[in-house]
């Protein structure tokens, strides 16, 4: 069953937060969505994980040298 404006919770509690002794209520940070810092933290935490990346992708080139090499020892293809 649908619920009307007025008797919703939300709508109340909107309501008693701008009408609260006669003055309205100045907006709160929390109220608004700062897109551009958003995406500044995303292009950051991007330019990171590809750096990291970069490192994994080195040190598994050197463990994978090294198992090849160790392999070729144990069956004598040296």
């Amino acid at each position: 069953m649908a619920t009307s404006y007025a008797d919703s919770a939300q709508a109340r509690e909107w309501d008693r937060r701008y009408d609260d002794w006669g003055r309205p209520k100045a907006p709160q940070v929390e109220d608004f969505h700062d897109y551009e810092a958003v995406a500044q933290k995303l292009t950051q935490r991007q330019a990171l994980m590809a750096a990291q990346e970069l490192v994994d992708r080195k040190a598994r080139a050197k463990r994978v040298a090294a198992a090849v090499v160790a392999y070729g020892e144990f069956w004598g293809l040296k």
